[in-house]
């Protein structure tokens, strides 16, 4: 089963109807290929997906019958779990090697989503319509019905967390199945709303091995039960999850990987669009779907702009923190063949020392920055989901903006300008899910539509518009 043979204490079960389940146990191991802790496996031979399929249709009808005070009374009591649960919750992210701020944010960041949805739940259920044929025409938003939820490793406690709590909020039961590399923090989440009175059918908690995955999403779509994905992770997956769906007539919501770029216009406020520039691309190591990837700049500023970067990337934390992935596609080694590929074939370090015996041996990746970065480089195309950007100097903005629309991404962009209308311009054209003027690229907050375009992703979570991915529209007219 693994290299880790022994079984620590710590097993976290899958919940089926409120039960643990703690048969065929799975190892977790740290950034530093370090035993934390086992996950108890779904079984996929007996009649486990079918009763899980069941379950959350009866818990489907009984939580979307009841009343909006009975939810905000249910949710209030899950906050009040997630605080008790901090200290849990923030070791559980900190284990798999993500920063102590990191892991804050991502706890502040699960108690926001619950407060914002929370005061959706007060929405007008529907409105009165025009119709020429009818006395009285009504749409209604309604539930869609039981959903499936999928969250990866990176932000473990925000993105499990809002997968739960969009659609729960719109009505909908939820089967949450964790990401194998952070299971314990989907169990401890899972068990603040279980505890807080949702009902046992209505949120249910599976683990599965890697190797399992696509078995088990074939199997619990065949079961006709699911009436919505929910994904977020690499873009690679995420095709496949819509594949899935496809076959299934399943919609599905996917907020996948980014090529995120930051515009640097020749009026831009230099000194603050280095500092926040670099947070947007290194933060997390970089390991963070928003991460900045590519920085084109006004060929007027550029040796400038790349002056003040280096002088301010000097002062930057230079954290110790591991790529939390290591062999994997979208991990450490991905990242050494990228910048092996473009250095290879004509790419300048401006910024950083690129080692690769040393990245092998501690698994950590210093902060990057490169130049003269070309079509013919594979990182001038693929996400690096790592500490590494790249510079492209430009003449035309107009030049930059069909280059970046071109590209098969459009999750974030920033622009940086002094002239605020001339910035929003230039952000209107581009095909990208959302554009920061004079911000970096990370931005996510519960208030405020996130998601991608092509393939970055299909709908948008957060507020109305993410509970409104979990209901739909039903027409209801009347005659005397």
């Amino acid at each position: 089963m693994s290299p880790h043979s022994e079984t620590p204490q710590e097993l976290y079960p899958c919940i089926v109807n409120g039960k643990d389940i703690t048969t065929d146990p799975y190892p977790v191991t740290s950034h530093k290929d370090e035993l934390l802790h086992h996950f108890a496996s779904i079984s996929l031979k007996d009649n486990s997906i079918d009763e899980l399929t069941k379950n959350a249709k009866e818990g489907f009808h009984e939580w979307s019958s009841k009343s909006t005070n009975e939810k905000i009374k249910i949710f209030e009591k899950v906050k009040e779990n997630i605080l008790a649960k901090r200290s849990e919750l923030f070791q559980g992210h900190s284990e798999i090697g993500g920063p102590d701020w990191f892991a804050n944010f991502n706890v502040d960041g699960c108690l926001g989503q619950l407060q914002e949805y929370v005061s959706q739940l007060s929405r007008s259920p529907g409105q009165i319509v025009q119709s020429g044929h009818s006395d009285l025409a009504m749409t209604f938003k309604e539930p869609i019905g039981p959903v499936l939820s999928i969250s990866p490793w990176n932000a473990p406690v925000i993105l499990a967390g809002r997968s739960i709590i969009a659609p729960l909020a719109a009505g909908c039961s939820v089967i949450v199945k964790s990401s194998e590399k952070s299971p314990k923090t989907a169990y401890l989440l899972v068990k603040c709303f279980l505890d807080g009175g949702i009902p046992p059918k209505a949120l249910q908690l599976v683990h599965v091995k890697p190797e399992e995955n696509p078995t088990f999403i074939d199997q619990i779509l065949k079961t006709g039960a699911i009436k919505k994905v929910n994904f977020t992770g690499s873009t690679l997956v995420g095709k496949k999850i819509a594949e899935a769906c496809g076959k299934n007539l399943i919609p599905y919501l996917l907020e996948l990987g980014g090529k995120n770029v930051s515009i640097v216009l020749n009026d831009a406020n230099l000194q603050a669009a280095a500092g926040k520039i670099l947070f947007g691309a290194w933060a997390h190591k970089g390991q963070i779907c928003m991460s900045t990837d590519k920085v084109f700049i006004d060929e007027s500023i550029y040796d400038e702009f790349k002056k003040q970067l280096i002088e301010t990337a000097g002062g930057f934390s230079q954290d110790k923190d591991h790529q939390i992935c290591q062999r994997d596609i979208i991990g450490r080694d991905k990242v050494i063949s990228l910048v092996e590929d473009a250095l290879a074939k004509g790419a300048n370090l401006v910024f950083g020392q690129f080692n690769k015996e040393d990245i092998l041996s501690s698994n950590i990746i210093q902060p990057i920055i490169l130049e003269n970065v070309t079509s013919k480089m594979d990182i001038n195309q693929i996400e690096t989901f790592g500490p590494v950007f790249t510079l492209h100097k430009f003449k035309d903005v107009q030049e930059v903006v069909s280059e970046i629309n071109d590209h098969d991404y459009g999750l974030k962009g920033s622009v940086w300008s002094t002239n605020i209308m001339k910035a929003l311009k230039v952000a209107r054209k581009l095909e990208i899910g959302g554009v920061h003027i004079n911000a970096p690229t990370i931005h996510d907050e519960p208030t405020v539509p996130h998601g991608g375009v092509k393939s970055s992703g299909l709908g948008r979570f957060n507020s109305h518009w993410g509970m409104d991915e979990f209901m739909i529209t039903k027409t209801i007219t009347i005659n005397e």
